[in-house]
């Protein structure tokens, strides 16, 4: 069987555990053979080809549904997208799996994707007096066409049909919260202008190439798991300085779309990037040499599932580092309260980062304050945005400046206030 119609199998069971047998439909694309992935689920399923998206209205309580390269006509008709959405829906049993494949490569539109994972995100629709969505699980580049055809615009989607309380916000989601909030594309753009080029963390290029280096010695090949990997600047940089493998992975669309485009650009296979929960998405055991993390941990609740994730992953001997906003001692005033609630941060303090870190199993673990070298790239960055603002303002709005020269004040008295800390931390998975 193709080596991409393989993968398409094995995102079906990541997120499917019911017993077998299961009730399949295949939808392909014209001129596109699925035999033999319908094979692939074995002789006890009932399996049904068909082709055109126009046939799932047809199927129902199916356990899996896969879409292959089948949604040329809904790619540039909402009316059609909506339809077909609907009727995916409809065509599973709660709790089963929809598998999209389609290559957006034709469309020569990189954001394309992040439109297409927040449609999927947030789409709901009414069924007997329920309100159904899809749950969305991941967004994967097909791995054949990165590699054999250095294509990074070929995506998977893997979906979960769901109930939802019904909602009246604008905002459905956090992967919705992030892209509507902190990380528009606006945003985004903003902070790569004021770090500097590919990057979105305090400090930019040279930053992140020290923050490397605290790692020690590493060999060409070995593989890298770099969470919250933003516009991907640390994991090309990873890729190109030591020759690492990096697999990036981000919750927000909108920056991963940017990533995947100088990706795309770059060319470079020894990066690949999925959109999906690090908290969630099940990697391969044992099958990263390095695990890093630059300033994004602050939006996971869960620390010790984070952690306890990120054993499980590394090989034996595997270390982990991550860079993260955290809580100082200081009384907390009522801004900083304010600033952390509408960020949706989780913050610890070192002994606690350490705690859970000992509790998981990491040994060698090193945390450290890097809160005045935090404070130094503030200040530097605002002096850059202050001395430079005509410029600034040719490509954002005031609106923007202000706010990015607000909050770093705001940051800078937070740190003096021994509110707003800036932490490193370093482990290993023991032997």
């Amino acid at each position: 069987m193709p080596a991409a119609e393989q993968q398409l199998v094995e995102c079906v069971h990541r997120v499917l555990h019911t017993p077998k047998p299961w009730r399949v439909g295949i939808v392909s694309g014209e001129g596109v053979s699925d035999s033999a992935l319908a094979d692939q689920f074995g002789p006890a399923a009932t399996v049904t080809l068909t082709t055109g998206s126009a046939s799932i209205g047809k199927f129902t309580e199916l356990d899996v549904l896969v879409v292959n390269q089948a949604l040329d006509k809904e790619l540039h008709d909402s009316n059609a997208l909506d339809k077909f959405v609907s009727h995916a829906l409809k065509s599973l049993r709660t709790g089963g799996a929809c598998i999209i494949r389609q290559d957006l490569t034709s469309l020569n539109d990189p954001k394309k994707v992040a439109k297409l994972t927040d449609y999927f995100d947030v789409f709901r629709t009414a069924e007997h007096g329920e309100n159904f969505g899809f749950s969305f699980y991941a967004v994967n580049g097909v791995e054949d066409s990165i590699y054999a055809k250095q294509n990074w615009q070929d995506f998977i989607w893997t979906l979960v049909k769901k109930s939802f309380p019904s909602s009246n916000g604008s905002i459905i989601t956090f992967r919705d919260f992030l892209d509507k909030t902190q990380y528009t594309d606006t945003g985004i753009y903003a902070y790569e202008w004021i770090f500097g080029k590919d990057f979105i963390s305090p400090g930019g290029w040279h930053q992140n190439l020290a923050i490397l280096k605290r790692f020690g010695p590493m060999k060409t090949g070995q593989k890298m798991l770099d969470i919250g990997v933003g516009i991907g600047g640390g994991a090309r940089q990873a890729a190109s300085e030591f020759g690492l493998h990096v697999t990036g992975v981000d919750l927000s669309s909108n920056m991963l779309a940017v990533a995947l485009q100088r990706v795309q650009r770059d060319k470079d296979t020894r990066v690949t990037y999925a959109i999906c929960d690090a908290t969630v998405y099940d990697f391969e055991p044992s099958s990263f040499d390095y695990v890093f993390s630059r300033d994004c941990i602050q939006h996971i609740e869960d620390t010790e599932n984070l952690f306890t994730r990120i054993h499980r992953v590394l090989k034996p001997g595997g270390k982990v580092l991550i860079t993260m906003y955290g809580v100082g001692h200081g009384k907390l005033s009522e801004n900083f309260k304010k600033y952390v609630e509408q960020r949706q941060y989780y913050l610890r303090n070192r002994e606690q980062i350490k705690e859970v870190a000992e509790k998981v199993g990491f040994k060698d673990i090193v945390v450290e304050n890097m809160t005045g070298r935090f404070k130094e790239i503030l200040e530097e960055e605002r002096k850059r945005v202050e001395d430079n603002k005509e410029e600034f303002l040719s490509k954002f709005s005031q609106k923007e400046y202000d706010s990015l020269v607000n909050g770093w004040n705001a940051k800078v008295q937070y740190i003096a206030d021994d509110n707003h800390n800036w932490n490193f931390f370093l482990a290993s998975k023991p032997q």
